[in-house]
């Protein structure tokens, strides 16, 4: 918890100290900042087609070249296509019955546009094989908190980090 805290704080200052750098730029226009957050939703409805749909190139396809991940009381990087083959690896032995927000994301971009974080809150229902052959139904409740950075004129996920409990039926 300590650590997704401070991830949280430190993506904050990011995007603070950010718009603090820009104070001798012009502030950008209502409608850039409304585009960047249509943009910033059509990713994130894009990563629940792609688990849907099983799509782990459409899952990766905002994804930096090399990647931040903070889950499970460790830090990693990983490569977009390392990241592929995980989750394609998942997505084809899985089946979704519920992969749904819990609340709107919550998005918040720096003054000069080039930052963002998307918070997300999801519930997944899903089945998969169990080691025995068997097939286990799981139902998790997802917080997560997305990362991106303005690469060229495309956003890019550069981190995540995410914790997950049990969802009551």
């Amino acid at each position: 918890m300590r650590r997704l805290l401070c991830l949280l704080l430190l993506a904050t200052l990011a995007c603070a100290s950010t718009s603090r750098s820009t104070a001798g730029v012009a502030p950008r226009t209502a409608d850039a900042r409304a585009a960047d957050s249509l943009e910033l939703l059509r990713l994130h409805a894009r990563q629940r087609a792609a688990h849907l749909g099983r799509r782990a190139d459409l899952l990766v396809a905002d994804h930096a070249d090399s990647m931040f991940s903070v889950s499970g009381g460790r830090v990693s990087i990983g490569r977009r296509a390392d990241i592929q083959r995980m989750f394609q690896g998942y997505l084809d032995s899985a089946t979704f019955q519920a992969w749904d927000d819990v609340a709107p994301p919550r998005i918040r971009i720096s003054a000069d546009g080039r930052m963002a974080y998307v918070i997300v809150e999801k519930r997944v229902h899903l089945t998969e094989p169990a080691p025995d052959g068997t097939t286990r139904a799981e139902r998790v409740r997802y917080a997560w908190l997305s990362v991106y950075e303005k690469q060229g004129s495309e956003w890019r996920m550069v981190a995540i980090a995410s914790t997950d409990r049990p969802d009551t039926p």
